[in-house]
This record gives C-alpha cells, structure tokens and sequence, in this order.
C-alpha cells in the first residue's frame, strides 16, 4: 500500500500511476468504502481517451467490443472506474499471454502494439471514467 509521507514531498510519476488512499485511516481501518486519488503522467488522460476511442492507428477502439459506454456487453466486460493499476496489469497480462481464460484471446491483436506508455495512458483515462 502506498501513502503520502508528507505533503511537502514529491516523487516523480515517470510513466507509472500511483494510486494513494485519500484518507490513510480509513483504508488502516479496512472502512468498506475508501476514496483513493490518482496520480498520472501529464497528458495521459487525453492520450488515452484518444487511443480507446479511435485506436489512434496503434489499436482498435474499445466500443467495438465493450460498448458505446464501455461498460461491458456480452462479449465484453465492463472496463470503466477500475483502478488505473488494476488496467494496467491486465492490459500486460493480455499483452504477454499470461492471461488465457475467457475470451481473452480475442484482445491479444487488440494490445500487441501498444506500448508501455500507451497502457498507462489507456488504464489512466479509463479509470478517470465513472461507471454507470
């Protein structure tokens, strides 16, 4: 789990996103409902917004399987308001083919061209999205 040390301390983001509890006590307490902040590159929202709903030449959009609002169809799961670094991993996951269950394969074409930055800008604007 990461926290904030101090307010008056900064580290760089260099192309991660650092998901940090909003209020440490509760997530020490285990509260069933926490706020979390996310920290993201600069311009990774936007890049990613472009990327899911164009593809941005490297991919394809994600409506085509996920649906207009992204939020799942029966083909597709929902993949909008999870934590950034839970995107993250998944993407990677498909990526690499460590992922096999499910339908899965059907988006190994869909990530082989995108690269690290492109995940994390994907994964940061997705989880910017409230689900329905």
């Amino acid at each position: 789990m990461r926290k904030v040390a101090s307010e008056n301390e900064f580290e760089p983001i260099a192309g991660r996103i650092i998901e940090v509890a909003q209020r440490l006590d509760e997530m020490l307490k285990r509260a069933p409902y926490k706020t979390f902040i996310s920290y993201v590159p600069e311009g990774s929202i936007s890049r990613g917004k472009s990327l899911v709903e164009t593809g941005a030449g490297k991919t394809l959009a994600g409506a085509g399987c996920h649906g207009s609002n992204l939020s799942g169809t029966e083909l597709a799961p929902n993949i909008v308001g999870n934590f950034g670094i839970y995107t993250v991993r998944q993407l990677h996951g498909l990526k690499s083919g460590s992922r096999k269950e499910g339908k899965t394969g059907l988006m190994r074409p869909v990530v082989n061209n995108l690269s690290d930055s492109d995940i994390v800008d994907i994964a940061a604007y997705l989880s910017s999205i409230t689900p329905n």
